[in-house]
């Protein structure tokens, strides 16, 4: 800003006030010279250093024209006065032209030789402008919205009790616009006198409640028509929370509560039609939502009618029967004719054959607005003893399969513990012997038939569904595309195995040995089913989405969540097989080609679930048979993550271990195989002697190796108690029998690592070695 000195400058304390009101002072005498005029003036108009031109005259050249000669005649009429004067100017500022508006004031004064003096002050008030203006533009605005939707506003300010109705207002009350609203009139126009209590009641509670009130009630008009009015209110406070005013609305719902009346009149004959009715009743919308239930039919289902609308009846509805209802009900939004279904519904374990009868429900111009339909019980007639039979046989082959793998997963734990001893035992003896013996090989051999032993508990334990897992990433294109090679000599020359893959990648969450196992498995099968000379096998693996209905048609897996899935198809040209033989072909030593084949496919059963996968067969005698394995895919991803793990050597040198199981014979030969590493051994039978044992070397242990199957105390309740007392000592724990259920939560916290039983020597020490170096409170033994 160009700073100007003029002579006569005002009082410095007044010009300071200007500047802070951001006011332009000036200050002319009666010839119309300039005495004075402050830089914030020029500054609002732009006008920038001294011409020959003067002031006054470039100032006024800014001021639009009609606006300068308004602000001359209020001049003129004030100085004749002797008054004030205000006016609203518009302005060009001269150095941008940018448009502005001023607020100018001013005053002539007279002094005592008759000499006059024009003073004043120019303020901005642009932006107070615009305010205002869009003020107006939104009152106005606001008129409009209200007069299409038919809600009024108003408000009741409560110092000064003004009240304030919009034109809506107005217009719903039939009050003239003329007439000032008051709180008595806002009372008799509102609700009826036998109600005027309790609507001031509301107010009061709004007041000192802040709780928002809404009354609905009959009012009258002027010209005497009664109407009904809904009218909603709350408390605007101050930043103290005192209340200021209560503002709201009203509506003329009059129309509304007339249909509302005669619904509900027309709703309440429907109702006791249908709750005097034998038959279950429902409606619907146009979408098949449920609206209504009578009584009877929410019976049969065993639900409230919240929950038959959340659609929880379909909870009901026999597996067997739910793909025919989910493609009747998916027709059933557009059905314009009537429509007939049976199917059997089961609850606490009855089931209930129903037929159900549905007719479309129009509208005024022939669209389907909804449903309505009856439901009969026709269990007598679809031979209800038959189907409690069927099922009664379903729930016996489960028990059946059940039983089977709890012995299974028995037996399995105990040979394993055995085979503890025997492989242990054999591995130190050959190392003890010179590799020439002929002993040395005997005892190769019951190495590798004890491995062999191994591999037959991990299927049972694979049955039973408690198999070790050792989850990761894996790419089912690199797992099917290496099968020609792995399986070589075990397809014959008559049969062509052909691998088609329709994805470059398929990233499942699995265990890679064992779901290469149940691939080849399936293979084999089918290799084995082909008699012909020019037969084939072709494995596919493809993506695809799976629905309920699919899925429920699965041999396996059948409740399994609708979704994306990883299919891997395996089909041949083989012999097929007959429904039957589909149905018992996970049986544990079932097959088609002579007894004592082995767990076969019964294998893969706990392998599938553990997976949370599916199974699909389609199979007919003379036609071959497809089997494909649904597996879940791993959600986003995009590329193979799965890494070898980091070898490290066997554990080697001093130290003393705590070693911990109830198995005598595997023990032992645990310690043998430890203390020859050169480790100080301690053994305790079970949980509590281990704790025992603990006491005596607390601080000193190298590494705790604790089973987690023993009796008296388990092993995950020993571990708990060692960690409260030292939560640094490596513990490695091994077992036999359940890896997933129990020891995976525990290696989760990183309480311990585990090592499934059977193990070899060399996977003991590394274990063993393992747990060590990740161990924060490991230590050297004192004792040697």
């Amino acid at each position: 800003m160009v700073e100007l000195n003029f002579p006569d400058v005002p009082d410095p304390l007044m010009a300071l006030l200007l500047n802070v009101l951001d006011a332009g002072y000036w200050q002319v005498a009666h010839d119309g010279s300039v005495e004075h005029v402050s830089p914030p003036l020029l500054a609002l108009y732009g006008v920038i250093g001294i011409t020959a031109s003067p002031l006054l005259d470039r100032v006024r050249a800014c001021i639009e024209p009609g606006d300068l000669a308004a602000l001359d005649r209020v001049a003129a009429d004030g100085a004749s006065h002797g008054q004030c004067y205000a006016q609203i100017i518009h302005i060009r500022r001269e150095s941008d032209g940018e448009r502005r508006v001023l607020r100018v004031r001013g005053r002539t004064l007279t002094d005592e030789q008759g000499g006059s003096t024009t003073v004043g002050t120019h303020v901005d008030i642009t932006d107070s402008q615009s305010v205002l203006d869009a003020l107006h533009e939104a009152r106005a605005q606001r008129d409009v919205a209200e007069q299409l939707a038919g809600v009024g506003s108003w408000s009741w300010e409560l110092a000064t009790q003004a009240v304030h109705w919009s034109q809506e207002t107005y217009r719903i009350l039939g009050v003239s616009p003329h007439i000032t609203p008051s709180f008595d009139l806002v009372m008799a126009k509102l609700v009826e006198p036998e109600r005027e209590a309790e609507l001031r009641q509301r107010i009061a509670a709004a007041l000192d409640h802040d709780a928002p009130y809404e009354v609905e009630a009959e009012s009258r008009r002027e010209d005497g028509a009664t109407l009904i009015t809904l009218t909603r209110g709350r408390v605007e406070r101050d930043a103290t929370g005192a209340p200021l005013r209560m503002v709201g609305s009203i509506q003329d719902v009059t129309a509304v509560c007339l249909a509302e009346r005669a619904l509900v009149e027309r709703e309440a004959r429907f109702r006791t039609l249908a709750e005097a009715s034998p038959t279950g009743v429902f409606l619907t919308e146009a979408t098949g939502t449920p609206t209504y239930a009578n009584q009877r039919l929410l019976d049969w289902f065993g639900l409230t009618l919240e929950g038959f609308a959340a659609d929880q009846w379909l909870d009901r509805i026999h597996p067997d029967d739910q793909h025919m209802l989910a493609a009747e009900t998916a027709q059933n939004d557009s059905r314009r004719e009537p429509w007939d279904a049976s199917y059997r519904i089961v609850l606490n374990e009855q089931v209930r054959w129903i037929q159900v009868r549905t007719a479309p429900v129009r509208g005024d111009d022939g669209s389907v607005r909804g449903h309505v339909g009856s439901v009969q019980d026709v269990t007598a007639e679809r031979f209800a003893a038959e189907e409690r039979e069927r099922l009664q046989g379903q729930l016996q082959q489960a028990r059946k399969l059940e039983s089977i793998g709890l012995l299974a997963g028995g037996v399995a734990h105990d040979f394993n513990n055995l085979l503890v001893g025997i492989l242990a035992n054999a591995s130190l003896a050959r190392d003890a012997l010179p590799p020439e013996l002929p002993l040395a090989d005997l005892l190769a051999d019951i190495e590798r038939s004890a491995q062999r032993a191994a591999e037959l508990t991990r299927q049972l334990l694979s049955y039973a569904g408690r198999g070790h897992l050792e989850r990761a990433q894996v790419d089912v294109v690199a797992l099917v595309t290496e099968l020609p090679a792995l399986l070589g000599a075990r397809v014959p020359n008559t049969v062509s195995l052909r691998v088609r893959h329709e994805v470059t990648t398929a990233l499942v969450t699995a265990d890679a040995t064992q779901l290469r196992q149940m691939i080849m498995n399936l293979v084999t099968n089918a290799v084995d089913a082909i008699d012909t000379t020019d037969g084939s096998v072709t494995v596919t693996l493809s993506r695809a989405w799976c629905s309920r209905a699919r899925l429920a048609e699965c041999v396996l897996g059948a409740s399994r969540a609708d979704g994306e899935y990883v299919i891997i198809e395996v089909s041949d040209t083989g012999r097929g097989m007959t429904p039957d033989v589909i149905e018992r072909m996970f049986d544990p030593f079932f097959t088609t080609k002579g007894t004592g084949r082995g767990l076969g496919l019964a294998a893969t059963l706990g392998v599938l679930n553990s997976h949370f996968s599916a199974v699909e067969v389609q199979s007919q005698p003379g036609r071959g048979t497809v089997i494909r394995l649904l597996l879940p895919p791993v959600p986003g991803a995009t590329e193979q993550v799965t890494a070898r793990k980091a070898e490290h050597p066997p554990a080697t040198g001093t130290g003393t271990l705590l070693l911990v199981d109830d198995d005598l014979s595997a023990r032992t030969a645990t310690r043998r195989v430890l203390q020859r590493a050169g480790f100080h051994v301690i053994e305790a039978g079970d949980g509590q002697e281990a704790l025992l044992r603990f006491a005596d070397w607390q601080g000193r242990l190298t590494c705790v190796v604790l089973d987690l199957s023993m009796p008296v105390m388990r092993g995950d309740a020993c571990l708990l108690e060692i960690r409260r007392r030292d939560p640094h000592v490596p513990v490695l724990l091994v077992s036999g029998y359940d890896a997933e259920e129990v020891a995976a939560g525990l290696v989760a916290r990183g309480d311990a690592l585990f090592l499934p039983k059977p193990f070899t020597l060399s996977d003991l020490l590394q274990a063993v070695g393992e747990a060590v170096r990740n161990g924060t409170g490991a230590r050297d033994d004192a004792s040697g």
